[in-house]
């Protein structure tokens, strides 16, 4: 049989220019559909507050790459992760071949021949038809995985709806339709005046998954020119091209959408330190109004950014999946918070955790406003309940996670903040802190001529007496009250100066840094303290800033340059584990004295996930000599889950069924340690608490880095 140049006819078996002309229409009106859709949705978040998004073009599309095509959040959690790299790729693959096809169509100019003139023909034609059948196998593998996960398997942090059954239904029907045109085209197609079957020749079986289907369709009667195979051809052809254009069409409005969305989210992501929050936009001239506007109350309050990642969210539930008070059986689940404001603000039936359902009018009758305006429904009570916002210790682990970029944490600080400044509705244990802070300087509400007390016998520098120094040792309020962190500040000046460093404290003229209030909503508080610390810092010189406390280290570093803090200008702000690293490899501190313990080394979220310091604690830690460092198994570096002490919960009481540090300690006890390695002391609280309520007492022992490497310079007392 006579070989002839591979080619692809492209409207084989289409009836005259009627395909072709259905086929345009179809595309141009599904398109109309989508177009409206999306700018219905860029009109939602426009009606958002102002926030700017537009620097750093160049880091931001640098992420936007890495994070689409690298699939770098997705591949975090390997399985989840393989399933949709199939899917994505096979899509992708599958989009570019449609896209070759137009291109061909539309664009090329055919010339003398059946092949002259075109692109898909000869060898690029080849390779085509072998990529596209192995990523179309691949595309339907991934879609098939995913159904039996979501609808077999199904775990906790999914949820099903409609449109994501529609969602796997269209794309299955595409890619084995796809396929099933491609079997129905090589079984019955000739070539040329000769009429040669396509089939017979050897580069058709390049398209090797048609090829197969072409022989099933032969030996069943459906090839060579079949009648009923050429009306089979036809009427699926027509029908992949109307599931085509109905799933353009409905992307807006399906969960599909986040392949527009998505992309758009992680290039307008924030690209401050992770560690800062945004300070309340003209916070001065708002509190001079009347009616001031002060955090989250409604979403008329929610800014453009984060109307978009209510679009952008997928419900995959990873950020559930993680999140700390969702596993100790609190009512927060960030997915939840994120899916009730995205219903809320397209005005359908608002769906909680538990499968409730209510209606926009439901929620707007609770608190008298109009229906007709979701954005007027306040979000505290007829959406969140209390436990569900103040349940948040802020530790960023569902934003970590979140492959689509949301800024979870963000809208539960702002929701917070209109709760403490506006709405005065707080939990008891978070007003006691505030007025704490405003009062005598610290959560404890102890008197600040107390603040020293730790230090009593080891003759500490004020910097007040000295002026100038190299380094500022910035205590901290748990280290000055708190009995057990008060050894931790001790065994950190006794480094001090053991490596002969020039230091100094404040002493009574430290004060609170105001994490805490800022984490539950006073900003207000947070600025007056943020403030009288900066003018306290600005009176002396002193190179570097070093604190043994996770969420100071942050504050400082992090949020007093938005108030004009020095951090990265005039000063360092170094956390104490970075500082005894540099010491160790100066030679200034030896470890000379074997500490023969099994250690476990618990990650602060404030100096981990919120600052990335992984490396330095441990190699501090494996310098040790006799130390054996070990790790809580798939819990640690930015998977270590939070203690349960941050956004202010070290203060109050336990939401959920399951205290977190109680959880936290059971991982970290997994690895079978002799002493926890701790580098914050809310985490040395909540540990300690923790033990107590488990009944360890001293076992495993709970040990400050700090301790622990004075141990090695000193021995055991």
């Amino acid at each position: 049989m006579q070989e002839r140049i591979p080619y692809r006819e492209i409207y084989w078996n289409i009836p005259g220019n009627a395909g072709q002309i259905f086929l345009y229409l179809l595309v141009t009106f599904a398109t109309i559909i989508m177009t409206v859709g999306i700018m219905r949705d860029i009109a939602r978040w426009r009606s958002g507050r102002p926030d700017m998004r537009i620097g750093e073009l160049p880091a931001r599309t640098r992420e936007l790459l890495v994070q689409i095509f690298g699939q770098q959040r997705v591949l975090r959690r390997y399985w989840p992760g393989m399933m949709h790299l199939l899917i994505f790729a096979g899509f992708l693959a599958l989009f570019i071949g449609t896209d070759i096809i137009a291109v061909e169509e539309d664009f090329t100019i055919p010339l003398m021949g059946p092949a002259a003139g075109q692109i898909l023909v000869g060898g690029f034609y080849q390779v085509y038809e072998v990529v596209l059948d192995t990523l179309g196998l691949i595309f339907i593998g991934g879609l098939g995985w995913a159904w039996w996960r979501r609808y077999r398997h199904h775990p906790d942090r999914l949820d099903n709806r409609d449109t994501d059954a529609w969602v796997l239904g269209v794309l299955l029907f595409l890619g084995t339709g796809g396929f099933l045109l491609e079997g129905l085209r090589l079984a019955n197609q000739t070539l040329g005046a000769a009429e040669i079957p396509v089939y017979t020749q050897a580069w058709a079986r390049l398209s090797y998954v048609g090829f197969g289907l072409a022989t099933v369709f032969r030996s069943i009667g459906l090839g060579d020119g079949s009648p009923v195979g050429l009306v089979l051809h036809q009427l699926l052809w027509f029908t992949h091209a109307l599931a085509t254009a109905a799933f353009i069409a409905t992307l807006p409005f399906s969960k599909f959408k986040h392949i527009f969305y998505t992309p758009l989210n992680t290039f307008f992501y924030q690209h401050k330190p992770r560690g800062a929050l945004d300070p309340i936009p003209n916070f001065a001239a708002e509190i001079e109004q009347d009616a001031p506007r002060l955090g989250l109350a409604t979403l008329a309050d929610l800014p453009w950014k984060r109307r978009l990642d209510l679009d952008a969210c997928m419900r995959c539930g990873r950020c559930q999946a993680v999140c700390p008070a969702y596993a100790s059986g609190a009512d927060l689940s960030p997915k939840w918070l994120i899916t009730k404001m995205h219903d809320l603000m397209h005005g359908e039936p608002v769906q909680s955790s538990d499968g409730t359902i209510r209606s926009i009018r439901d929620l707007a009758t609770d608190r008298a406003v109009d229906p007709e305006t979701p954005g007027a429904v306040p979000l505290y009570g007829p959406l969140f309940t209390e436990n569900e916002i103040w349940s948040c210790t802020t530790c960023r682990a569902c934003m970590q996670e979140c492959p689509a970029m949301i800024e979870h944490v963000d809208d539960i600080v702002d929701v917070r903040r209109h709760q403490t400044m506006i709405a005065g509705e707080v939990p008891p244990g978070v007003k006691q802190v505030l007025e704490g802070i405003e009062s005598a300087g610290n959560p404890w509400q102890l008197p600040a001529g107390d603040r020293t007390t730790w230090a009593a016998g080891l003759e500490v520098p004020l910097l007040a007496e000295k002026q100038q120094v190299d380094l500022l040792y910035w205590v901290g309020c748990a280290p000055s009250y708190d009995d057990r962190s008060k050894r931790v500040a001790r065994a950190m000046v006794e480094l001090l100066q053991a490596a002969d460093v020039d230091f100094a404290i404040l002493g009574e003229e430290e004060t609170c840094t105001g994490d805490p209030a800022r984490r539950m909503g006073e900003e207000l508080l947070y600025q007056a303290q943020a403030e009288t610390n900066i003018a306290t810092m600005q009176q002396y010189s002193f190179k570097q800033v070093v604190t043994t406390c996770a969420h100071c280290f942050n504050t400082l570093k992090h949020e007093y340059p938005q108030f004009g803090g020095g951090a990265g200008t005039e000063y360092e702000v170094v956390h104490h584990t970075d500082l005894l690293a540099q010491l160790i490899g100066q030679g200034r501190l030896q470890l000379n004295h074997p500490v023969n313990e099994r250690v476990v080394y618990h990650d602060p979220c404030y100096i981990g996930r919120y600052n990335e310091i992984y490396a330095t604690p441990r190699a501090v830690l494996a310098g040790i000599p006799g130390v054996e460092l070990v790790e809580a198994p798939d819990a640690n570096r930015e998977r270590a889950m939070c203690c349960g002490g941050g956004g202010g919960n070290v203060w109050m009481e336990g939401w959920g069924k399951a205290g977190i540090n109680t959880i936290r300690l059971g991982q970290l006890c997994a690895a079978e340690p002799q002493t926890l390695a701790l580098a914050c002391p809310f985490c040395m609280i909540m540990f300690e608490d923790a033990a107590k309520n488990a009944g360890m007492d001293e076992t495993p022992a709970r040990k400050d880095v700090a301790e622990l490497v004075l141990e090695a310079v000193r021995g055991r007392a």
